[in-house]
C-alpha cells in the first residue's frame, strides 16, 4: 500500500493574484502556449483557481514541458 499524501490546510484557498506561485502559473501557461495553441492553454489556465487547483496543473504539465525541453536541446 503506498502512502498518499495528506491534504494541505490551504488547498482550498483562493491564489492570490500578485503572488509568487500566480507568477509562476503565467510562466508555466507561456510554456504551454507553446505546446498547444493560446485557446487552448487558456481554456487549461482558466480552470486554476485554488491552491488545490495550482498544484494539479503543476503536476499535469511540468512533464510535458521538461519532455519538449529535453527534446529542443537533444534537437540541435
Amino acid at each position: 500500500m503506498t502512502p498518499t499524501a495528506s491534504p494541505d490546510p490551504r488547498d482550498d484557498e483562493h491564489v492570490p493574484d500578485g503572488s509568487s506561485l500566480m507568477g509562476f502559473l503565467h510562466v508555466l501557461k507561456k510554456g504551454h502556449i507553446a505546446l498547444v495553441g493560446r485557446e487552448a492553454a487558456h481554456r487549461r489556465f482558466e480552470q486554476v483557481h485554488t491552491r488545490a487547483h495550482a498544484r494539479q496543473y503543476i503536476e499535469e504539465l511540468m512533464p510535458q514541458l521538461m519532455h519538449e525541453r529535453n527534446r529542443r536541446r537533444h534537437a540541435s
